[in-house]
């Protein structure tokens, strides 16, 4: 089985970042296989083919010199679990949803388009391990992808339920962002079905977000739409920019017959 890591195509050439990655990598005891045609290195861990692009760590390192963007992919492969719990009872309680950009390499795993841009995957959160769910996962817990689902969704209501909204005001307009304790969980609760209950009394609804890396979001209400969407294209842009886990530039509106995307802040222009 192989399994897509961190969406593109890598660059073939050998560079600081790349060499820098093998060290470290080496360090835990690993190896690198291969690098493919694509540039994707290419990790064994057991029967499991880790397929690593280092494209956005490059982006990062070149932005800022910090070595940590090297240290903290490779903190993600060695604590990336090949393994969930054997039982769908023992697994169920710790199954989320997160959110990956549409040029990640989804093979088997099992994931839902939200917009052009961007899909949700499951996860297995357990023992500072992550797991992405795959087919052969949800065979083996004999469940169905719809009670998969089902459940991912009743567990981010739970850890919804537990974590505020703080609200910035600006000109006596209010935009919220979401205080997760797991910054990298901030963008799929806003998936969870009793959102439309945690923002209403302060946002309303239908109400918009913008999702342009996993740990940032910010909310905003229909009413004040016209006066956020013309005011935050930079943030959005530049968030989307310089993380190593973009999401989307689009404007999504979240109402009761699902999640839309009315507009996109376009990358190449930050002035919009």
């Amino acid at each position: 089985m192989a399994l897509g890591l961190f969406g593109c195509a890598g660059n073939k050439k050998k560079d600081f970042v790349f060499d820098e990655f093998k060290s470290q990598i080496e360090s835990k005891g690993m190896k690198i296989d291969t690098v493919d045609e694509a540039g994707l290195i290419h990790i064994s861990q057991g029967d499991l083919v880790l397929k690593i692009s280092l494209d956005n760590v490059r982006r990062n390192y070149e932005r800022d010199k910090d070595e940590t963007h090297i240290s903290d992919l490779v903190q993600i492969i060695v604590s990336y679990s090949i393994e969930v719990p054997k039982n769908w009872t023992d697994a169920k309680n710790d199954v989320y949803i997160s959110l990956f950009p549409n040029d990640f390499d989804f093979q088997d795993i099992l994931h839902k388009q939200i917009t052009d841009e961007f899909s949700k995957i499951y996860i297995h959160r357990g023992n500072g391990k992550l797991t992405w769910i795959t087919k052969e996962d949800i065979k083996e817990w004999n469940i169905t992808e719809d009670k998969l689902d089902i459940q991912a969704n009743n567990n981010a209501d739970k850890m919804l339920a537990q974590t505020p909204i703080s609200i910035d005001t600006v000109e006596n307009r209010k935009l919220g962002l979401i205080d997760a304790e797991n910054p990298n969980l901030k963008g799929a609760l806003l998936f969870s079905p009793t959102m439309k209950e945690k923002v209403m009394s302060d946002f309303g609804f239908p109400f918009y977000a913008v999702i342009p890396v996993r740990d940032f979001c910010y909310i905003f209400s229909e009413q004040d739409f016209d006066f956020f969407s013309a005011r935050i294209g930079n943030i959005v842009v530049e968030e989307y920019k310089q993380s190593g886990y973009p999401v989307t530039t689009e404007i999504l509106k979240f109402t009761n017959e699902g999640i839309v995307a009315v507009g996109k802040y376009p990358i190449e222009k930050t002035g919009e």
